[in-house]
């Protein structure tokens, strides 16, 4: 059974909801009557909430601001042991009095049945009262039953093949699923962590800006450690450069086009992108940033040495530059990358540190 409301949205469309019970029950509903008066409206509402006390009621509240009115009326409902389920748009209004509430939050919808004004309930009895809210989108929800310009079309029924057909349709509506619970942290980042915490930041003269650190070659754990402590100290974002990309090809020469789950030289990635591509160490430390509250991301550079870094620093804002103990010391490939410390220096035009 469709219970969505016509997108004529007049009021003509409660008859099509008619038309549809008729054709899903094979018969005409039985001891139903229409209504468009609000405050009969109210009146039924009143009179089906008394008569559902002990047993099972479904009610469609529209949003959680209206619930929260009626957190002494609904609290004293599941007192009294009634099974209450409640649809609305928002969150559950914070009350110990509705802790046994069955909760549904909703999507905003104008059309979809659970969004409307709703009441019904098979035990004790077989009742139900539908009515949809029919005017302007934008005010849909807002505001009582009495409000100006607020116009309503229903009906009343006690049929038990309506309401049967009604809690189905209710009770189908998804339960929120509960928040998934945080992800084990990694030893390997749990490590990183508590060396971090015992790494000492050099006194630096920084530039405003990123913490950018270079990895994927030589002693990058030492590199990170240093450039972390730096960030956390000096309250900066890290940006982790993964230089094990450099090479013939361009990391992003694939064919997954400008996609979110893909990296871009235009941005930087989470670890969940560092995962997906293979790159175990960036992993940890994007990891390990993340839970001392960094704010980081990984970049693959499109060119190799310091002319790798400085574009990462122009793109993202480089304030200084931290780079594994090895560069102390380059070997001639790494000079023919620009890497020695002087040139480096120039180029970048911030300071450098080299972990020790």
């Amino acid at each position: 059974m469709d219970w969505t409301f016509p997108e004529a949205n007049d009021d003509a469309g409660i008859f099509e909801i008619g038309r549809r019970l008729a054709v899903e029950l094979g018969r005409a509903p039985d001891v139903t009557r229409f209504t468009y008066d609000a405050r009969e409206m109210l009146r039924t509402t009143r009179e089906i909430e008394r008569a559902s006390r002990g047993g099972r009621l479904l009610t469609g509240f529209q949003t959680a601001a209206k619930l929260a009115v009626e957190i002494e009326r609904y609290g004293k409902l599941l007192d009294a042991g009634t099974k209450l389920t409640v649809f609305a748009t928002g969150a559950k209004p914070a009350s110990p009095k509705l802790e046994a509430l069955d909760y549904r939050e909703l999507q905003p919808d104008t059309r979809a049945l659970a969004n409307q004004w709703v009441l019904a309930s098979d035990d004790p009895e077989q009742l139900a009262f539908v009515s949809y809210e029919l005017g302007d989108p934008a005010q849909f929800g807002m505001g009582g039953a009495a409000t100006v310009g607020k116009r309503f079309v229903g009906f009343v029924s006690d049929d038990p093949g309506v309401v049967a057909l009604l809690i189905t349709a209710l009770d189908g509506v998804a339960r929120p699923l509960p928040p998934p619970a945080p992800p084990v942290p990694s030893a390997t980042a749990v490590s990183l962590i508590s060396a971090v915490n015992e790494t000492s930041a050099p006194q630096v003269d920084m530039a405003d800006g990123s913490v950018v650190i270079a990895v994927g070659r030589d002693d990058d754990r030492r590199a990170f450690l240093v450039g972390a402590a730096i960030a956390r100290k000096h309250h900066r974002s890290m940006i982790l450069v993964d230089r094990s990309a450099e090479g013939f090809s361009s990391p992003y020469g694939d064919l997954r086009g400008d996609h979110p789950d893909r990296p871009s030289p235009d941005r930087l990635f989470s670890e969940d992108v560092a995962r997906r591509e293979g790159r175990g160490p960036l992993v940890a430390f994007l990891e390990a940033a993340r839970l001392m509250e960094i704010d980081a991301g990984g970049w693959f550079p499109v060119k190799s040495g310091a002319d790798g870094l400085a574009e990462a620093g122009q793109r993202f804002g480089g304030g200084i530059y931290v780079l594994p103990p090895e560069a102390a010391k380059p070997g001639l490939a790494e000079r023919l990358r620009g890497m020695k410390l002087d040139q480096l220096t120039a180029q970048l035009k911030a300071p450098v540190i080299v972990a020790s």
